[in-house]
């Protein structure tokens, strides 16, 4: 054994004995793994710190001055070889977009307010709309399908990114609702400054029948703010007449366990589970307004909602394949308390733990599974939520037919004709 390789492995504590910087950044990766994962894979830390030791010394080889960012891509590496979908590595920008998430501060730059699904046989399918926005304000709507800029057809999601990159007003030509019964639409709007979070909204889906309403929540990522307005809604939706609610969590990708908690009480009322990490049990649920608990490690306290509603009207939720986290917490309190039936596709699979990010010293972080999730019996909840009607979630059906078939099973499942 060279001389090299024999002082890397007196050196070895945690699998590293590498003096430059990427080395003290995966010691320093290797240390917070092993003090605070919890989650549900059996990770050998101290043969996955020789193992990437190894490749990390190979790669620095050529260079005594090795820095941070072949570090980084080691710790990607490392952190993927866990196999838990929960834990993964973050870039320093990826960190700092993250914090600005789950502290709702948003970029000042103007935006439209729309996000897009795709393009399909000449259509852009918008998927959501910020409350307040200028899609909002001009009439948009989720699921419309625009067909032309300016007069224009498009070509690919790319060309109509193109056309509306522009600070001058732009008019969409769209459809809504469904074929040969669809509206044509002619909206203008032009990019304002935006201020507000991504945040639930409310809507009545063109062709339902009266007293419908659409509930979608993007996710839950900040907190106070996700909750609050759901219940906000719902109470909104009361006082329209709402004698359905279809809550759609398709493509959730979780957020604040207290808003994931506030949340479903507004259909199902009070529940309870527990959350726990290696040392610590806190209770997590919702009881006449109040929100019982919030992981350990989070600042934010729990709180009680001002106006809590409760909807008695019927319920149903939409999920798919790409539901993770607080969002199959918010499915699995539906179906499980509230007897809510669940359409769609089977979740992610990580509802039965929680993340939180630990910052590196180059400023990127871990988000690390430190506490799994468990009913007040102590049974583990699922790895993932299972609909109870299934059914493939495909958009390029509502971009062509300007129908919504998991919507419509939701309706034929409630009785609303």
């Amino acid at each position: 054994m060279h001389l090299r390789a024999l002082i890397l492995a007196a050196l070895l504590a945690l699998g590293t004995g590498l003096t430059h910087p990427a080395g003290d950044l995966l010691q320093e990766a290797l240390k917070l793994l092993e003090t605070h994962y919890f989650g549900y894979a059996q990770p050998d830390f101290k043969a996955l710190g020789e193992r990437y030791g190894r490749e990390l010394e190979q790669l620095c080889a050529s260079n005594p001055e090795c820095g941070f960012e072949a570090g980084r891509s080691v710790v990607a590496r490392l952190v993927r070889g866990i196999g838990d979908g929960h834990t993964y590595f973050l870039s320093p920008e990826r960190y700092r977009q993250s914090l600005d998430r789950f502290a709702g501060r948003v970029d000042p730059t103007p935006i439209y307010g729309i996000s897009m699904v795709g393009f399909f046989d000449g259509r852009v399918l918008i998927g959501d709309i910020r409350p307040q926005s200028a899609a909002d304000v001009a009439g948009v709507r989720p699921f419309d399908r625009v067909v032309a800029v300016g007069g224009e057809s498009l070509r690919s999601l790319e060309d109509f990114r193109n056309r509306i990159n522009t600070d001058q007003p732009v008019r969409l030509s769209l459809l809504r609702g469904a074929q040969g019964a669809e509206q044509h639409l002619e909206l203008t709007l032009r990019r304002q400054p935006y201020t507000l979070p991504v945040l639930p909204t409310l809507y009545a889906p063109s062709g339902a029948p009266q007293g419908v309403f659409v509930l979608r929540i993007p996710d839950f990522a900040v907190y106070k703010q996700v909750g609050p307005r759901v219940h906000a809604l719902v109470r909104e939706a009361q006082g329209k007449g709402a004698r359905a609610i279809v809550i759609d969590l398709r493509g959730n990708s979780g957020g604040e366990e207290t808003e994931c908690e506030s949340a479903p009480g507004a259909f199902v009322g009070n529940f309870a589970l527990e959350m726990r990490t290696k040392t610590a049990t806190v209770p997590f649920g919702y009881a006449d307004g109040a929100v019982l608990g919030n992981d350990p490690k989070d600042p934010n306290p729990p709180y009680r909602l001002e106006q809590p509603a409760r909807f008695s009207g019927k319920v149903a939720a939409l999920i798919n394949g790409s539901t993770a986290s607080c969002g199959e917490i918010m499915a699995y309190v539906l179906q499980h308390f509230g007897k809510v039936p669940l359409i769609g596709q089977r979740t992610v699979g990580v509802m039965n733990t929680a993340t939180e990010f630990w910052p590196l010293s180059d400023g990127s972080a871990i988000a690390i599974t430190y506490v799994r999730t468990f009913k007040t019996t102590g049974e583990p909840l699922p790895e993932f939520v299972t609909p109870d009607v299934e059914m493939p979630y495909e958009p390029e059906v509502i971009a062509r037919t300007g129908r919504d078939p998991m919507l419509e099973k939701a309706l034929e499942v409630l009785g609303i004709r």
